[in-house]
């Protein structure tokens, strides 16, 4: 799909931090801003130029539905723990969930 200015793939190339396992050893210990900046660099070398469209976009909902399900996992499923964890209100939380199709 390198010919397409239009391509929003679900999840970005180079999405997954992490790595094959060859590669994943010299990665350990990347933060979540450089394994966000490879995966961009990673994208845009397979736009081969193209015009990307709806950056933003695509990467906060690659970043922010797996972020609300951590947390959602780390607090054992209670919202109001897992809104607390993120440092948000739990009706944003609810809302967000809702809209990820992650709601119970």
């Amino acid at each position: 799909m390198k010919n397409s200015a239009l391509r929003t793939p679900a999840r970005p190339a180079g999405a997954e931090c992490p790595a094959p396992a060859p590669a994943r050893a010299a990665r350990r210990g990347e933060t979540i801003e450089e394994c966000i900046v490879r995966s961009l660099t990673q994208y845009f070398e397979d736009l081969g130029g193209a015009k990307p469209h709806a950056l933003h976009e695509m990467v906060m909902l690659a970043v922010e539905r797996p972020l609300l399900k951590f947390a959602l996992d780390k607090a054992g499923g209670n919202q109001s723990a897992a809104a607390e964890l993120l440092g948000i209100n739990r009706n944003t939380l609810r809302k967000k969930l809702t809209g990820y199709g992650l709601a119970k």
